[in-house]
């Protein structure tokens, strides 16, 4: 994913978190903030309950590449990834799912836009 659509400091995911709006399912938790930049900043925060390292670094290694498959279809969000408990077992395409249907729920992509 190109550094410009990142978000790395902790200042800008609380500013994400403080605007508290969103969606979730069984796998993703997503908070959305607008942003002035005219494209998508993407940031994942993954706990250690979700297991060690590798568990973790393999969960995030699938949400960039799945965010980055989105990022045409989103406009101007800055948008915090957690993922819970079950993306531990979820398949890349089960967290693509998880993260279109998420996008949808919280207004951020119309429902049937595809990214690609």
């Amino acid at each position: 994913m190109i550094s410009g659509y990142r978000l790395r400091r902790s200042a800008e995911f609380q500013l994400v978190r403080a605007e508290r709006r969103g969606a979730a399912d069984a796998v993703l938790r997503l908070q959305v903030r607008p942003n002035q930049l005219g494209h998508p900043r993407f940031g994942i925060s993954i706990s250690k309950r979700l297991g060690g390292a590798v568990e973790r670094n393999l969960v995030r290694r699938r949400l960039r590449a799945a965010a980055a498959s989105e990022a045409s279809s989103i406009g101007g969000f800055d948008l915090v990834l957690i993922p819970q408990s079950a993306a531990r077992t979820a398949s890349f395409q089960d967290l693509a799912i998880a993260l279109g249907r998420t996008l949808e729920k919280s207004g951020v992509r119309a429902a049937g836009v595809r990214a690609g």
